[in-house]
């Protein structure tokens, strides 16, 4: 592939961003590295999930952390775990790929029970049901506390990934000191996310992926041709759920718990941050864009130790919003379409 002077600007920021990373902590290089890769990864999948529906058809989603929840708690609930004040163990369960499969399969089934209804809606009014649905799917899981633990979340789920972990994982971490159960989910995260990627180099290419973008820049013109735009985009926000589903139970798996408090709002604007910093419209900008935000949010705690004294967490989150919406503010000044982006695929006041 040949690279461009954009992209060889951004691979080289990037690897300027992780070497600062390095000189400004003390605790050893690898464990810096391997942390921040691993969110990076999961939130790079999410922000996959999120360009294919916004990057690619102009679908205004502000709810992607139901769909990375759903996922989340599907899977989790199929197989062995604890859950809730008593954590009574649930003993039967199925294997965790099976699980799993399922898992993305009902984040997309979700992603299309919620466009058929809402689907027709463009631009503001269906960002609020995004909104909306997200919200329901929180306080559902909050208060169905037989089923899913409600605040207190479920627990000791993450044998069933891990006894698929390779020997190479574990050799690899006990040489480097390393977390082999972290190491495994960063593992699975980017394998995730090149197979994705190539999913979707092929759909964009191929006459599906021709009529998403024609969605995104003239639906009225979509229809004039014969072509089904709300189907088109039905489609588009199942495969995207979808993705995030997988992103979802990641994530679950890397905390080693799932609970109501990681699907919040805030987590929606977290992958919207990646997304925009990566460059709307590009398969490969997410990743590059996710590994720049973690790089930012990995330097919070140090930052927020230079302006306060024994910063607490409250004043770290404060520091950690600012330093995110000047990123955002300075990219949409001097750089609107991102790292990767190119600017006639931002489109903010999608229709």
């Amino acid at each position: 592939m040949k690279l461009t002077f954009k992209s060889s600007v951004t691979i080289l920021l990037t690897i300027l961003s992780i070497v600062l990373v390095f000189l400004l902590n003390d605790e050893g290089e690898i464990p810096i590295l391997f942390n921040l890769l691993t969110f990076a990864g999961i939130y790079g999948l999410a922000a996959i999930g999120l360009n294919v529906h916004f990057g690619l058809t102009g679908l205004l989603n502000f709810g992607h952390a139901a769909f990375m929840g759903l996922g989340a708690y599907v899977t989790i609930l199929l197989i062995p775990h604890a859950a809730g004040r008593e954590g009574e163990i649930t003993v039967s369960g199925i294997p965790f790929f099976l699980a799993l499969i399922i898992g993305i399969i009902s984040a997309a089934l979700f992603g299309l029970l919620l466009g058929l209804p809402a689907i027709r809606l463009r631009g503001d009014y269906l960002a609020i049901v995004t909104i909306a649905a997200a919200e329901i799917f929180r306080l559902l899981v909050r208060d169905l506390e037989s089923v899913t633990g409600g605040v207190y979340g479920i627990i000791n789920f993450s044998d069933a990934l891990q006894q698929s972990r390779p020997d190479f994982i574990n050799k690899f971490a006990s040489t480097y000191d390393l977390n082999p159960s972290q190491m495994w989910v960063a593992f699975l995260s980017w394998a995730s996310i090149f197979f994705v990627l190539l999913l979707l180099k092929r759909l964009t290419n191929s006459p599906w992926g021709r009529a998403l973008r024609a969605v995104r820049e003239d639906e009225d013109a979509v229809r004039a041709l014969g072509k089904n735009a709300v189907w088109l985009k039905l489609q588009s926000f199942m495969l995207g759920a979808g993705i995030a589903g997988l992103s979802g139970v990641l994530l679950a798996f890397n905390y080693g718990t799932v609970q109501v408090s990681t699907f919040i709002p805030i987590l929606t604007f977290y992958v919207w941050a990646i997304m925009i910093l990566g460059g709307v419209g590009s398969l490969t900008g997410p990743i590059f864009g996710s590994i720049m935000f973690w790089v930012i949010i990995s330097e919070t705690n140090g930052i927020a130790q230079l302006i306060f004294e024994n910063a607490n967490g409250q004043q770290i989150a404060g520091v950690r919003f600012v330093l995110v919406g000047l990123l955002i503010m300075v990219l949409m000044i001097f750089r609107p379409s991102g790292l990767m982006g190119k600017k006639e695929e931002l489109l903010l006041d999608v229709k």
